[in-house]
């Protein structure tokens, strides 16, 4: 999305792009898209799970799950291909991260994944 003051929420986004470009991505937020909320989403199988670009500003992501991305095909097929679950390439502290979980991540935190027995 490149819009302003939009939320995108409670969706599934699953087997989006390819490793070449590397910019492809489940859910993005791209150039001049500012003031916008993604929350409450599961983000799985994409080459990138959430694309952030630089030119993106006042993002709000909270309490989305974002993992196994890229898919297994990507990462066996092209090791090199920079595939991620967050790729957050927008100025510092333009982004707010709360909340979420997911494993790989550029720019953005990732919380742990603990096992309950």
């Amino acid at each position: 999305m490149n819009g302003q003051n939009s939320r995108v929420r409670l969706n599934k986004a699953h087997g989006n792009g390819y490793a070449d470009p590397p910019d492809d991505f489940g859910i993005g937020v791209i150039d001049g898209g500012h003031d916008n909320f993604i929350d409450e989403n599961t983000i799985a199988g994409n080459t990138n799970g959430l694309y952030i670009t630089a030119g993106a500003r006042n993002t709000h992501v909270r309490n989305n799950v974002i993992v196994g991305n890229p898919a297994i095909q990507t990462g066996s097929a092209q090791p090199d291909a920079r595939a991620l679950d967050v790729v957050n390439l927008a100025a510092p502290g333009e982004t707010k991260f709360e909340r979420n979980v997911c494993l790989t991540a550029l720019n953005a935190p990732c919380s742990a994944v603990v096992r309950r027995d």
